[in-house]
């Protein structure tokens, strides 16, 4: 049995209201016998340095723990030396964890050029399960279980559980010409809040450097959380990740943008 936790950054807000330009949905796979022994040990990172095993470690929230940054976070630390070591244990265990990843990227304005009335949200749901279809029929017909949190949106958060549960139900037991069918994925969209769940604390710090490299127009090689930690757990076939792990839409919204102008596989 395989586990895909789901974490989004940007958001799904008109670019008009201050929304971002990108929507990514990343989910990150690992068998279920695996689950004890990732949860343990980043429990005992969270202990050693905020003597609490149950505290939130999210991508904004670590960035933001460094001293020498004005913005607060709920995991701000007084010591620079301790915020290094901190960044590279979280470093070290998301290199080391046997997990795999899929990330979708929405070009927002790009999307909505095409389907203007429609949540880029579900889109990039739609996408994400059906890779994750592929990667348990291509690992032994296995089954798996998706588990999300239901909230959008960077600040309000809108509960688009009701809506998830539709798609998730059709993609479940029916295809048409937008989907295909994903029968390996067994029960129904699990849902569970970042702050109890650490797959989906997890899946966050692999998503925000996704967004990071597109939102700011990066190379592969400019930003090194996703460079040395995100890209190298992304699926491939051979060494193709693109289209394959990093799934971008639409097609037509990647000319000119730096990650694709370079030989990136």
């Amino acid at each position: 049995m395989y586990l895909m936790y789901i974490d989004e950054s940007g958001d799904t807000a008109p670019i008009s209201q201050k929304g971002k330009n990108f929507l990514v949905l990343t989910g990150c796979i690992l068998e279920d016998s695996k689950k004890m022994e990732i949860e343990s040990k980043f429990r005992a990172i969270k202990n050693k340095y905020y003597q609490n095993p149950e505290i939130e470690i999210k991508s904004n929230f670590l960035r933001y723990a460094n001293p020498d940054l004005e913005e607060n976070s709920p995991l701000k630390l007084m010591d620079r030396s301790k915020y290094d070591q901190l960044e590279s244990e979280i470093t070290d265990f998301l290199k080391e964890i046997p997990i795999n990843i899929f990330s979708i990227v929405i070009h927002k304005s790009g999307y909505w050029a095409k389907y203007p009335s429609q949540n880029p949200y579900f889109a990039a749901y739609i996408f994400l399960l059906e890779r994750f279809q592929m990667y348990l029929k291509e690992h032994d017909d296995s089954f798996g279980i998706v588990i999300i949190d239901p909230r959008e949106g960077q600040v309000e958060k809108h509960f688009i559980g009701k809506e998830l549960e539709e798609v998730h139900s059709k993609l479940r037991w029916n295809s048409d010409g937008f989907w295909s069918n994903c029968p390996n994925i067994i029960e129904k969209v699990l849902f569970s809040s970042s702050d109890r769940t650490v797959g989906i604390q997890v899946a966050d710090l692999y998503c925000y450097p996704v967004f990071h490299i597109f939102e700011y127009d990066k190379k592969k090689e400019d930003y090194w959380r996703f460079n040395d930690v995100t890209f190298p757990k992304l699926c491939r076939k051979g060494r193709r990740v693109n289209g394959i792990g990093l799934k971008f839409f639409p097609e037509e919204s990647k000319k000119g943008l730096n990650y694709f102008i370079q030989p990136s596989s």
